[in-house]
């Protein structure tokens, strides 16, 4: 496996708005594992894990309210809050503050200039 360095993408977080449907299809055409998170989650929310032959992996779960279904690619950062600056000052939007997943780690959710979503991710350990 490929060693995990700042910059590399380590997460695919896909939203779905049907989670059995999603599951079924990954898994019959690409031969992706899913597996149901046992963290706490949020009132509704259901979240699952899936790995992929080849990487990376990611989580599968409902859009939050008023979202489309959409992917997200989390980038791994050494430190979020250096991360956020250099985001910031290059032009970058802030969509979701730096927030904690216990014990994984801290991820912020931003904008590049011309739309684009995508998450930051520094590991509690690290990678």
């Amino acid at each position: 496996m490929t060693e995990m360095k700042a910059g590399m993408i380590v997460h695919v977080e896909l939203t779905s708005s049907n989670l059995p449907a999603t599951r079924k299809f990954l898994e019959g055409v690409f031969g992706w594992k899913f597996k149901k998170a046992e963290m706490e989650m949020d009132a509704g929310m259901e979240y699952w894990t899936w790995e992929a032959p080849a990487g990376p992996a990611g989580g599968l779960t409902n859009p939050q309210e008023g979202m489309s279904p959409s992917t997200l690619n989390y980038v791994l950062v050494e430190s979020v809050e250096a991360a956020v600056k250099k985001i910031k000052a290059h032009g970058g939007k802030i969509m979701m503050d730096k927030t904690e997943i216990p014990t994984v780690g801290w991820f912020a959710i931003y904008e590049i200039p011309g739309g684009v979503h995508q998450a930051i991710f520094q590991a509690l350990k690290p990678m």
